[in-house]
């Protein structure tokens, strides 16, 4: 089991504060719910940036430095300034030095997990649910709190036995829908053996069951479509009524302000909880720093130099998407690394 007390040692930015301190959030609805949470345990932190499509960070802070040195929640960011929320697979092998990584908390950096090392236990949920555990809160018990949390991140999808996926067969387009196995092993592995909290448990017997995904796809027609959220394109569908995990991404010529402002108002009216108006720090005449996004093969990494290349890079934030991709993001501000 991941152990929360080493957890807020180490990150002391994590533990529930009274401390003034500024956040910068992802765009979608487990950053939401991640923000949304954060801010309700920490009612003097304040939110002053968004990480648009991993492209683009909107500020309204006086200087680029004080975004640096923000809480990024639900993003990977590559930089010793930032402390970074996140849940995906950073490293290569578990021998890379990262000190880009210095100040940030990932969920499969905690658990030792890496692209040659047990990459099919990859963490499987969403921020949300990590910070859930971390803070010793249970889902709370509103109508559709429950289904919003496991739509975060597709989670109920992959804590199906089996579930739809996306496929592009050589030389077909468009893609077709495949059948195939879930990830219920590994999401049951994780909420029993490394971030147990009761309701999460309780709520996983339940999202495997036709009728969890008659409740889930009447919250998305009747709740989530009428609020005039995204459901996007997603790569994965459910196991019986080939449902979408409704991400929540805005559309590209979307006012970010105002999609992001209704976001979090509606997963803390989901929710309980509160977000103080204080706390949204306005964004009319925003900054902004855009990076460019790219994608490479994981065989085109100099072998044992990961840092390397993503210091040569100036890579700002990155993942790697699956075994065989590394998607990254360039900014043009090379992090003070040492070489």
């Amino acid at each position: 089991m991941l152990n929360r007390q080493r957890i807020l040692t180490q990150y002391p930015w994590l533990r529930p504060s009274a401390d003034a301190v500024g956040v910068v959030m992802g765009d979608d609805l487990d950053a939401a719910l991640t923000t949304a949470l954060y801010l309700h345990t920490h009612p003097n932190a304040r939110l002053i940036g968004i990480y648009r499509g991993y492209e683009t960070v909107l500020y309204s802070a006086a200087s680029w430095e004080e975004v640096l040195h923000a809480v990024w929640l639900d993003l990977d960011i590559y930089h010793p300034a930032c402390r970074s929320l996140g849940h995906h697979i950073l490293r290569l092998s578990p021998q890379d030095q990262l000190p880009g990584l210095a100040r940030s908390c990932n969920l499969n950096e905690l658990a030792g997990r890496s692209v040659q090392q047990d990459f099919t236990q990859k963490y499987p949920l969403g921020t949300i649910h990590f910070l859930l555990w971390l803070y010793r809160l249970e889902i709370p018990e509103l109508p559709h709190a429950e289904l919003l949390i496991w739509l975060a991140d597709s989670s109920y999808i992959n804590g199906q036995a089996e579930s739809w996926h996306k496929k592009r067969p050589r030389g077909q387009n468009p893609p077709r829908w495949v059948k195939g196995p879930g990830f219920r092993w590994n999401v049951k592995r994780w909420l029993y053996t490394q971030i147990p909290l009761q309701s999460l448990q309780a709520s996983f017997q339940r999202i495997d069951t036709p009728d969890f995904e008659e409740q889930m796809e009447r919250f998305q027609q009747k709740v989530m479509a009428p609020a005039g959220f995204q459901q996007g394109n997603g790569q994965v569908a459910s196991r019986r009524r080939k449902l979408s995990g409704y991400q929540c991404q805005p559309a590209k010529d979307a006012d970010i302000r105002a999609y992001i402002y209704r976001l979090l108002r509606f997963s803390c009216t989901q929710t309980g909880w509160q977000v103080r108006l204080s706390q949204l720090a306005p964004f009319e005449t925003p900054r902004q720093l855009s990076g460019e996004r790219k994608i490479m093969p994981v065989t085109a990494i100099p072998e044992q130099d990961l840092a390397r290349l993503l210091r040569q890079r100036q890579v700002f934030s990155y993942v790697f998407q699956s075994r065989r991709y590394l998607n990254y993001t360039t900014t043009g501000i090379a992090p003070v690394l040492p070489r």
